[in-house]
């Protein structure tokens, strides 16, 4: 059985060898620019989001949710006026007779039609007009 090399014995060359021609200097000034350039860049984008969050501080809640809350007024509004009220007038008298009382179905009547349907034009409008409003603000800020 051959021998085993031990740490002392000397093997031949060293199979990494240091070299500084295979390394030049430059490559490391390059990545210590890099860096610079990489914090600059973060830095840059910290100054944007603390302007962003400035921004954002000084609008009131108001200006920030008006849009989702009259799309979300516009919803309820329609919910009650065609599902839960027609539903309540359907089933009224139902419920009362198992309770001995006699009420005569009457259709619900749509409160939002009556006068032409106005009420959807406008909402129609409003939250036409705020969804193109709102998009034309992300196009500006994407561009920037």
């Amino acid at each position: 059985m051959p021998a085993r090399p031990t740490d002392d014995d000397d093997n031949g060359p060293d199979p990494l060898p240091n070299n500084s021609s295979r390394f030049p200097q430059s490559d490391y000034t390059n990545t210590s620019s890099n860096s610079q350039q990489k914090s600059s860049v973060n830095t840059e984008v910290e100054k944007l989001i603390a302007e962003y969050n400035l921004k954002k501080q000084d609008e009131s809640w108001v200006r920030s949710y008006w849009r989702p809350a009259m799309g979300w007024l516009y919803m309820v509004i329609c919910a009650f006026d065609f599902i839960i009220f027609p539903l309540m007038t359907m089933f009224l008298p139902v419920i009362a007779k198992a309770f001995g009382f006699n009420i005569t179905y009457s259709p619900w009547l749509s409160l939002t039609l009556s006068n032409g349907g106005l009420i959807h034009m406008a909402f129609g409008a409003i939250l036409g007009v705020a969804a193109w409003s709102r998009g034309q603000e992300k196009i500006q800020s994407i561009g920037r």
